[in-house]
Order: structure tokens, then C-alpha cells, then sequence
């Protein structure tokens, strides 16, 4: 078993190299679609102000930025106007909207911008993602006939507070990685934070309020792209996710929440998850070596684990993300790995932005009244 996970995570490592050194496509401005970016935005994140302003700086022929809240006093609301004042050359707006078509609170905020959009080549970017200039010239070439959705692995960036540093060891290895292995094993995974699609193909399932009954909307996007006999791809390069300060407290419940989204999509998966864990692949090691060979158990398992930090170690260098509290982060987030499963095992509720909501088998939510 420990054979086995060592093949499965260096395969998962070598796609994420191959995929990251792969060069770009690249074509004429003038053969280049116009893209409209949605912005959905809720509350004032950490490093909020910096995030919306690097999408003013995008080097792109034409593009536009449809920034949406539900409700005008939404404090994200007031850094907009301040940055369409300061780049009035950009094709900016804000949309203030409160449809509801579903229990899906992002869904719901997105669909007025949607509607509005001007461009069939649409962008969905979350709000805590920081852009480069060169992030639509990156992404856009991929988005050939033949595919449905291309998504992107996700690099936490300027980690602050014990959470933070988890967050970011888990989202630079064990989810970068995975998100390639999925794809392999036809569990392609979307990650909402960047979907690039077209709307032409979405509204060929309904649009974008068909989606407002799920909870995970980017998973059902790329399972409804794949039933239309379209690829999913993701970005040959990761974005990155602006974390901020987290509190160990925060970085729980949020793991919490996408564990119980992972159990109700798909059950099975989840169920076998702990095997794939570091911590659990070097406890098969260290048995195997201590009953064959006599080798101490502590140690084995220790030198094991230190492979495998050393695996990850270069992951997250791969993707520019190393530094020495994020790897000394990575053995306290595998030593509560089994803790968290058995969390997200023990219940089917999650709190997402503070409301609260039962998961339903497939994915489906519904809104619990307080």
C-alpha cells in the first residue's frame, strides 16, 4: 500500500511539473477573444483592495470587469468606486443584485452580472485571488472547441497565523497534486476561484441558475461540461489565493466545510481518503519494515514521513510557494489530518459566510433557519 501511494503522489507530482514548465500558447491580439471577468463579492477579506486593483492591471486586447455584491451596503461595495475612478481606460462596473433562484448564495450573486455580460467567453474569478498581468493571456489560449472548462490550481499566498500556514501547505501540496490525479482518474475537479468557459456552451445545460442547487456549483460545472463530451483543463500555471491572517480556528471549519461538500458528491472517495494520507501511508510503511525486517517503527515511520515532506517540499517550490514555516506547517496539518476526516465524517452541516446550510446527497443544500 505504501508502494502504491508512492507511485500514485509522484505521478500526481510529475503531472504538476510537466504541467507548470509547459509552455503557453500563443496567438495574435487581434485572434484573441473578448472576455468579461465576474467579480463576486461579499464583505471585506484580508488584502481585499490589492486583489480587485491587480485585475485593473490585466494585459489583455479586450476585456471587461463586472464586480457584483447583493445588497448596496456591503462594505466591499465602497472600495469599487474609489478604483473605476482611478482607472477610468478600464471597462469596469459594479452590479448591485438580489436575485435568489437557489439556496447557492454565490450563484445568486453572479446571475445579474451573468445576464449582463457582453461576451461569450466568460471568467468567474473569486474575490480573495490576486491576478498578474499576464493572467487572461495564460488561461484563454487553452479554451479550444473541444473543451468545456478550464480551471486552475490554486497556490496560497502570504500565509499569516498558524491557520494561514496550514491552509497554504495543504492547498500547495495535497491539493495541488490531487487536482491533476483527479483529472487522470476522471474526477476532474473545477475550482470555482477561476472558471473560464463559454456562455454559449454553459446555457447549453441551462445556464448558470441551474447550478444554484448545489452547493459545490464548480463541480457540478465541470460534471456538466464532461455528460456535454467536453474536456475539462486546468491553467498552465496556478493562481494564487491571498490568505491573510487565518486563525487555527478558521482554517477548521473551512476544511470542515469542503470535507462535508467531498462526502456528499462523492461518498466513496471520501471514504478512502485516510489512506492516502502521509501520516497513514507511512504507519503501512513503518509495519511493513518493522515486521520483515526488524527496522525500529518509530524510525521508520519517521524517515518515511521525512520522504514524503521532501516530495512536497519540492511541490511547493515548483509552484513558488516554498518557505520554511509553510513545510514546518505541513507536519502539523498531517498529524490532524485523521482528526479533520473524523469531523467531516461525524455530520453533514457547514457554515459557509455565516449561514448555515444541510448538504444533501449529490451535492444538493438547503438552507437551515435559525
Amino acid at each position: 500500500m505504501a508502494g502504491l501511494n508512492w507511485l500514485i503522489n509522484g505521478w500526481g507530482t510529475w503531472l504538476a511539473f510537466k504541467q507548470f514548465t509547459s509552455k503557453v500558447r500563443l496567438i495574435p491580439d487581434d485572434d484573441l477573444p473578448s472576455v468579461s471577468i465576474l467579480k463576486p463579492l461579499k464583505g471585506v477579506d484580508p488584502g481585499l483592495h490589492e486583489n480587485l486593483e491587480s485585475c485593473f492591471h490585466v494585459n489583455y486586447p479586450r476585456f471587461e470587469i463586472l464586480f457584483s455584491v447583493s445588497s448596496p451596503n456591503d462594505p466591499a461595495a465602497l472600495l469599487i468606486q474609489p478604483l473605476l475612478e482611478k482607472y477610468p481606460n478600464v471597462n469596469a462596473k459594479l452590479i448591485i443584485s438580489n436575485q435568489e433562484v437557489g439556496p447557492n448564495p454565490k450563484v445568486n450573486n453572479l446571475l445579474a452580472s451573468y445576464k449582463l455580460a457582453t461576451h461569450d467567453v466568460v471568467l468567474i474569478s473569486d474575490s480573495n485571488i490576486r491576478v498578474s498581468p499576464d493572467y487572461l493571456r495564460n488561461l484563454v489560449p487553452d479554451l479550444t472547441p473541444d473543451v468545456g472548462v478550464i480551471t486552475a490550481v490554486v497556490a496560497g499566498t502570504h500565509p499569516n497565523g498558524l491557520g494561514g500556514y496550514l491552509e497554504a501547505s495543504y492547498l500547495n501540496t495535497f491539493f495541488a497534486r490531487w487536482m491533476f490525479l483527479a483529472r487522470v482518474f476522471s474526477f476532474e475537479s473545477v475550482v470555482g476561484k477561476s472558471m473560464l468557459f463559454k456562455r454559449s456552451t454553459l446555457e447549453r445545460f441551462g445556464g448558470l441558475k441551474t447550478l444554484s442547487g448545489y452547493i459545490a456549483e464548480d463541480y457540478m460545472t465541470g460534471h456538466a461540461m464532461k455528460k456535454l463530451d467536453l474536456k475539462v483543463e486546468i491553467m498552465r500555471s496556478p493562481v494564487r489565493q491571498y490568505l491573510g491572517h487565518y486563525s487555527f480556528s478558521s482554517f477548521w471549519k473551512r476544511h470542515i466545510r469542503w470535507g462535508r461538500i467531498r462526502k456528499s458528491i462523492a461518498p466513496l472517495a471520501f471514504i478512502i481518503e485516510p489512506l492516502f494520507f502521509s501520516s497513514v501511508t507511512s504507519l503501512f510503511f513503518a509495519l511493513a519494515i518493522s515486521q520483515w525486517f526488524g527496522f525500529h517503527f518509530g524510525l521508520a515511520w519517521t524517515i518515511h514521513m521525512t520522504a514524503w515532506w521532501i516530495m512536497d517540499s519540492f511541490l511547493c517550490s515548483l509552484i513558488d510557494q516554498f518557505s520554511w514555516k509553510l513545510i514546518l506547517a505541513w507536519w502539523v496539518r498531517e498529524v490532524i489530518a485523521i482528526p479533520i476526516w473524523l469531523a467531516i465524517l461525524l455530520g453533514n452541516t457547514v457554515d459557509w459566510r455565516g449561514k448555515d446550510y444541510r448538504l444533501l446527497p449529490g451535492g444538493l443544500l438547503e438552507g437551515i433557519a435559525k
